[in-house]
């Protein structure tokens, strides 16, 4: 019975120092596997990765700096690149021109004839310079959007003389509008809202305001107008 004990216990303990050698070799082959590994791959990556991304940054930097700051000024348009529309001004006693002028059409006291009315046509220097007019103005009657309307006036035959116009100073001449229900049917009456003038020897012209009845047809002249003269 004691043999038989002592056999089991001496069993026991051989297979028990098997196996305490087996784990001990396995652990020892795990650690001798972590340290193969590291040495091969570490070294080879950090080293290469960090230089090469490390001047990228310093070598363009400077260059795209320096072209932006140089094509600011080229941007800024210089005080000389957009220079003033030049706007005419008259000389100082040269021709009136419409700009210059205000005027008006005035009823003469007893200007009624028969199947006419005389009225003063009257051109004002506005302009803060001395300017001249001589001879006719160009008279005609004109609708509400400035259309002509029927014949200009007619001359009647005045001498002409220049008469120089100080600021605030005018001009006159006599305007003889003939009644258009003179004519009948052939007149083809349309309303006019005003005359337009053009001061003599201008290319500009004024729209004095007058609600009066024109003939449409051009073969039919309304108007007779004198030359400019001193306004008394």
């Amino acid at each position: 019975m004691a043999a038989g004990a002592l056999a089991a216990v001496t069993g026991c303990t051989a297979s028990g120092s098997d196996g305490g050698t087996a784990a001990t070799s396995a652990g020892t082959a795990g650690a001798s596997a972590i340290p193969s590994a590291a040495p091969t791959t570490a070294p080879s990556t950090a080293p290469s990765a960090a230089p090469s991304a490390a001047p990228g940054p310093t070598g363009t930097a400077p260059a795209s700096a320096t072209p932006s700051a140089s094509a600011a000024p080229g941007d800024a348009p210089s005080p000389s690149a957009s220079p003033s529309p030049s706007v005419a001004v008259p000389t100082a006693g040269g021709p009136c021109t419409a700009a210059q002028l205000t005027g008006a059409v005035e009823d003469q006291l007893g200007g009624g004839a028969a199947g006419s009315v005389y009225r003063t046509l009257v051109l004002t220097n506005a302009s803060d310079r001395e300017c001249t007019v001589q001879g006719y103005p160009g008279v005609s009657y004109v609708d509400a959007a400035g259309t002509q309307i029927g014949a200009p006036a007619e001359r009647d035959g005045t001498a002409a003389a220049a008469v120089t116009l100080a600021p605030g100073a005018s001009a006159s001449t006599t305007l003889q509008q003939t009644n258009a229900e003179n004519y009948g049917a052939d007149c083809g009456i349309t309303q006019a809202a005003g005359v337009r003038v053009y001061p003599p020897g201008a290319t500009d012209s004024l729209v004095l305001p007058q609600d009066i009845p024109a003939c449409s047809a051009a073969s039919i002249v309304l108007m007779r107008v004198g030359t400019l003269q001193p306004a008394s």
